[in-house]
């Protein structure tokens, strides 16, 4: 067994900490974070919601590179103020929330554009279909007993039929609209540093 000399393993162990030291701290998502969307269906607005998700966030604008998210988000708890409806968005010619219980965003690449908006590139999977989005957002952030408060909100407009919600006859588009909006709403805090 080879030992390190006391000088080199100094030298990494520093490093080590240096390089942990620049990792950004991890967020936790506070009540009233919300996952919504907006749809056309007949030609008319309807807007729902997913109660149930997850989400990673390590995120800091001074150290972008290493920011990241990943969100995870229940299908089946989808909500939007119509049970029937409801039902319909799990079956299986849309989400098929059954095989594909979950969606994911995940994000690696951040830009700063200035003045508190950015944008997060990564992708989205719904049914198990995976593709690049760019979500743009605006943060802001507030420092209150003695933890750092931030609100993240921005909207990302996807075609459904790109992920395959929508199979059959609900491929038509004259009745349940091909774009949809996602919009996020996520507020989260960490010790202030």
């Amino acid at each position: 067994m080879k030992v390190l000399p006391v000088g080199l393993a100094v030298l990494l162990f520093a490093q080590a900490a240096s390089l942990a030291a620049q990792e950004p701290s991890a967020w936790t998502v506070e009540q009233g974070s919300r996952i919504g969307f907006v749809a056309t269906q007949s030609g008319a607005p309807v807007e729902g919601a997913f109660e149930d998700f997850t989400a990673e966030i390590v995120f800091d604008p001074e150290n972008l590179a290493a920011s990241r998210v990943a969100v995870v988000i229940q299908v089946a708890s989808v909500n939007s103020q119509s049970s029937d409806r409801d039902e319909m968005i799990r079956s299986a010619p849309l989400f098929d929330a059954a095989q594909w219980p979950a969606a994911r965003f995940e994000a690696e690449g951040f830009n700063d554009l200035g003045g508190g908006s950015y944008e997060a590139a990564g992708s989205l999977t719904l049914r198990d279909v995976t593709l690049p989005v760019v979500l743009p957002f605006t943060l802001a952030t507030e420092e209150r007993d003695g933890s750092l408060h931030a609100t993240a909100s921005g909207e990302l407009a996807v075609q459904r039929l790109d992920y395959g919600v929508g199979q059959g006859l609900w491929q038509d588009t004259s009745v349940v609209g091909n774009e949809v909006t996602i919009k996020i709403n996520i507020q989260a805090s960490r010790p202030a540093s």
